[in-house]
């Protein structure tokens, strides 16, 4: 699954690159010639997702380096890294359009009407945004990348720009006397995307601060604990996000008069249950102990298994 994740993931960053830099050109060398700040606006977010993809075809590749000495559990927190910094990259950007578009408010300054020729533009780059981003999310819960998630979601949040940009744009060529629409628009489009880049921060830091998994994620990962012919209960159970992989580790109860090489053995297919059914956790650590009252936690899980 890892190989299959840098692989098409790898893919579908490339080429959401080669979107970006059309679009960033696009979007920038209109936005001037027709004098439409909100378009303008729009192909610097573009230019920080050309950023932020980089960062993602990186987090990919050094996230399914292999373990070494230094780094034992893998390397897989480097997709969450490569998460913050486009989420940074978005707040930094939300700042800077924000200041720019309050600015221009204040002053007062005479507003140009911004030409057609943006509102073709804008309107292109939604339809392409809007596309881009479901083939983007699908192959995100297909691989389960939290990383892609957030680069899909990005693409949303342009596809958003766009529009925004769009209705400014064709609204301030209708009726000049509405051109400050275009700042105004900037400046929506600031706190809106701003939201977004918050969410996508809070989410890397949970990870790193190893926050547990939703219940549904818990529940889903332990089902199968009790189908295991031997496995008596198991209790403790836990999960923690490296990256976009899991780790996993519980108390598996086997019966009293089960021998170590029994108990071992049913730990062991347990794990390899969870393995070969979540191919998103990476690593199953087991503890085995005989299903003795004293062991049975208020926390755990029991069946009748024989």
């Amino acid at each position: 699954m890892s190989s299959t994740l840098q692989r098409e993931g790898g893919k579908t960053v490339a080429f959401s690159l080669g979107v970006n830099v059309l679009m960033a050109g696009a979007k920038l060398s209109v936005g001037f010639v027709a004098s439409s700040q909100a378009l303008v606006a729009d192909g610097i977010h573009s230019l920080v997702d050309i950023a932020g993809d980089i960062a993602a075809i990186i987090g990919l590749k050094f996230a399914h380096l292999p373990k070494d000495d230094d780094h034992p559990y893998g390397h897989h927190r480097f997709s969450t890294l490569t998460t913050m910094l486009i989420s940074a990259l978005v707040l930094v950007f939300c700042v800077g359009l924000a200041w720019q578009s309050l600015s221009a408010l204040v002053s007062g300054q005479a507003t140009a009407k911004p030409g057609i020729a943006a509102a073709w533009v804008a309107g292109a780059a939604l339809i392409l945004k809007e596309g881009f981003y479901q083939y983007a999310r699908r192959q995100a819960e297909r691989l389960g990348s939290r990383l892609l998630m957030a680069n899909a979601t990005d693409h949303r949040a342009d596809a958003v720009a766009s529009l925004l940009a769009l209705v400014a744009v064709v609204i301030a060529h209708l009726h000049p006397e509405w051109s400050a629409l275009d700042k105004v628009v900037g400046l929506v489009l600031a706190g809106w995307l701003g939201s977004e880049g918050i969410k996508l921060f809070k989410g890397a830091c949970e990870d790193l601060l190893d926050t547990a998994p939703e219940e549904h994620v818990l529940k889903d990962l332990s089902e199968h604990i009790l189908a295991v012919p031997g496995a008596k209960g198991f209790h403790a159970f836990r999960a923690r996000r490296l990256g976009d992989r899991f780790e996993v580790d519980f108390h598996l109860q086997v019966t009293e008069t089960a021998t170590v090489a029994q108990g071992h053995a049913i730990a062991g297919q347990v794990k390899a249950d969870i393995l070969r059914l979540h191919p998103e956790v990476i690593s199953v650590l087991v503890h085995v102990e005989p299903d003795a009252p004293e062991h049975r936690k208020q926390d755990g899980h029991h069946g009748r298994n024989d």
